[in-house]
């Protein structure tokens, strides 16, 4: 009876001291996030943003906080927001050109670059941009098309607040038709076969240019090495192709 007494005591000890030790770590690893040095990150959305853009702006960030070892810490923001207030911010992702000036380029950095398409209706196809007057679709925060304007073309553009809504005033006949990113004419396509049926992208001249996505570094020097590791391991091609399907990381 002693013996088995004697061995019960040691489990309970021994399960005591499991437990104790469970606390201890649980408790280091709470303290050491909570006074871990923090790295406020700006994710730049508008209405309509692409879903898998957005995600990758913030695997982005959190890449960044990782290579520092810092907790990153996310603020979703407007592109306007963003640079009204951008000394509150280590970066800033997901920025188009538009909304920096020619002060703030000198600390952003392009990332991305987001195919653009021309999509119409099988029956009415558009090829060439410089002698059309037809109304064209524009998502309402997309850039113009840098290749238009290098090539001083002047667009009859309609400003839609989506790319759905872009592509069913192609279906209605509103407009010729619509400039969207691949990945939203990919992403729309999947889920209606209307849209398969009845659209296709055009090849055009001039070519349509992609959506360049900036990032912006405020002045800390260990955030900007961390992103041109980043840039520069192949990492941010990678984490593209896993999220977005291609690697887009390459003008």
């Amino acid at each position: 009876m002693h013996k088995k007494t004697s061995i019960s005591v040691i489990i309970i000890g021994l399960l005591l001291g499991l437990f104790l030790l469970f606390f201890l770590v649980l408790r280091f690893h709470v303290t050491q996030s909570n006074t871990r040095e923090r790295l406020t990150v700006a994710v730049v959305t508008n209405s309509g943003e692409n879903k898998k853009v957005v995600t990758f702006n913030k695997k982005v960030g959190t890449a960044l906080g990782k290579r520092i070892n810092k907790k990153v810490v996310f603020k979703t923001v407007t592109a306007a927001t963003a640079m009204q207030n951008k000394q509150k911010y280590a970066a800033i992702i997901g920025l188009y050109k538009k909304a920096l000036n020619k002060q703030e380029r000198k600390h952003a950095s392009a990332y991305l670059y987001i195919p653009n398409e021309l999509v119409s209706l099988k029956s009415k196809g558009l090829s060439n941009l410089t002698a059309t007057t037809a109304k064209i679709a524009l998502v309402k925060n997309l850039d113009y098309p840098q290749s238009l304007i290098l090539s001083d073309i002047k667009l009859h553009f309609e400003r839609e607040s989506s790319a759905a809504d872009a592509i069913d005033s192609v279906m209605t006949k509103r407009t010729r038709a619509a400039i969207i990113s691949t990945i939203d004419y990919t992403t729309l396509t999947s889920k209606n076969i209307a849209y398969l049926e009845n659209l296709k992208t055009n090849q055009t001249t001039p070519s349509i240019s992609a959506q360049t996505y900036y990032l912006y570094l405020n002045k800390d020097s260990s955030v900007k090495k961390a992103f041109t590791a980043f840039q520069e391991s192949q990492a941010l091609a990678k984490l593209s192709f896993n999220i977005l399907g291609q690697d887009y990381t390459k003008q």
